[in-house]
């Protein structure tokens, strides 16, 4: 879809080119009206003194004294002509050199105008009138050359053509420079939006326009709904493996009650699904330990917080004594959620620490796109098997937490944030690798 200001820009121009073409018509036809309406005039004047000139002697016959023509009408093809009809007799001007003008005989009193074309083919303009004079009905018509006015109205409207089009050139950029201005709020708010989805903001700023400013104020609601609705789900799942953990302990030991000695089978069903439902408390218990302090939304400073990530999995899996390989840019920032890679990458790091022997490693680099690599020194996967392990609940061995549900929490962070997720066996040393390849 185009912009708006492109669609704003594109209605205004037809807007004014739609202005100044109707006022390039009613500018010509005024123009013209008037110009023909002086012409009318002189013409009537010309009409009256011809019908001065109009003489009846006894017999009625016509005739005129030519003390009150204008010379103007004895010059050949002036452009001004001439006919007087009476019955059968008609006079006509020397101008027209012995042609007629094709005229109507209208009745006594009537005035008419008429355009028609003249002796050299040139656009008259013609004055029709009869009259009553000594009790013989007369008819007049006065003709004038149209050819003048038109030159004169197609130079007036070159003239203003051209400055219609330089009026037109000036309003639109002046119209350019007033849209773009005023779309520079919308402007601002998109740079907003953008530093928004780096995490660089947390509110759009409500000092806009009152026409954008209540969808501001929506998205500024909408962001703190779903910040305070987030963050008390993570809460909700912490405290929940909280309050669990206490009665489960409890329970764990009922479970090894001398009561429960007479039916050993049920007695270990009963252990193995309080071990299973404390190992998925724990493993909550490990990811908010992971997630740690800090604002919803905000950018992941891998630089900083991978260091903070491997000494909490140093504690956690103390007992191993693991060796960590990191190679991180120096001041690498990913615009991402911080949880969501907290939660990627510690699942990546937890699973292999688990199956690590002695070595874990982890690579991040960045160029057009963000590559994580992480590999253990562990006995690694079945080529085979590969492909299974993003699967929900999927555990490879019973008497280990698998990379089942781990991963499967890593394939949905990574398929939301529009990448990738590749498990394969690590060539240098030999446990799993993953690698993630993230568009950010």
């Amino acid at each position: 879809m185009r912009s708006l200001q492109f669609r704003l820009s594109v209605g205004l121009f037809i807007s004014l080119v739609l202005t100044f073409v109707v006022l390039w018509f009613l500018v010509s036809h005024a123009s013209r009206y008037l110009a023909e309406s002086y012409i009318s005039t002189r013409l009537e004047h010309d009409t009256e003194s011809l019908l001065t000139a109009v003489k009846f002697d006894s017999k009625g016959t016509l005739s005129l004294d030519p003390n009150n023509i204008n010379t103007i009408y004895h010059r050949p093809f002036s452009g001004h002509y001439y006919m007087i009809m009476h019955g059968d007799e008609t006079l006509r001007s020397r101008s027209l050199w012995d042609q007629e003008l094709s005229l109507e005989h209208l009745h006594v009193g009537h005035h008419h105008r008429l355009y028609l074309h003249g002796p050299q083919h040139q656009p008259l303009l013609l004055l029709v009138s009869t009259f009553t004079k000594s009790g013989q009905t007369v008819t007049i018509a006065v003709a004038e050359d149209l050819t003048p006015v038109d030159k004169h109205l197609a130079h007036l409207q070159r003239y203003f053509i051209l400055a219609a089009v330089i009026l037109l050139l000036v309003l639109v950029s002046i119209q350019g420079w007033i849209l773009h201005a005023g779309m520079r709020p919308l402007e601002k708010t998109r740079q907003e939006l953008h530093a928004l989805g780096q995490g660089r903001l947390t509110q759009l700023d409500q000092h806009v326009p009152k026409e954008i400013a209540p969808l501001v104020a929506e998205i500024n609601h909408l962001l703190a709904v779903l910040d305070k609705r987030l963050s008390r789900s993570r809460n909700a799942l912490g405290d929940l493996a909280h309050a669990l953990k206490k009665p489960l302990t409890v329970l764990t030991q009922l479970a090894r009650d001398k009561s429960l000695s007479e039916n050993p089978e049920l007695q270990q069903q009963i252990t193995t699904q309080l071990q299973t439902i404390q190992t998925h408390l724990t493993r909550i218990l490990q990811r908010a330990r992971l997630a740690g302090e800090g604002p919803v939304g905000s950018l992941f400073h891998a630089s900083e917080e991978i260091p903070a990530l491997i000494a909490t999995l140093q504690q956690m899996y103390r007992n191993k004594e693991l060796l960590f390989e990191a190679e991180i840019p120096p001041q690498l920032t990913l615009v991402a959620d911080r949880e969501d890679m907290l939660e990627l990458i510690g699942n990546l790091l937890d699973n292999a620490c688990k199956w690590a022997t002695r070595k874990v490693r982890i690579r991040i680099s960045k160029a057009q796109t963000t590559r994580i690599d992480i590999e253990d020194d562990g006995p690694g996967v079945a080529p085979e098997k590969l492909a299974g392990l993003t699967r929900r609940g999927l555990r490879l061995d019973e008497s280990t937490e698998g990379h089942g549900l781990g991963l499967a929490i890593v394939q949905e962070i990574v398929t939301s944030l529009g990448g990738e997720l590749q498990l394969q066996r690590s060539q240098a040393l030999g446990g799993l690798h993953a690698s993630v390849n993230l568009k950010i």
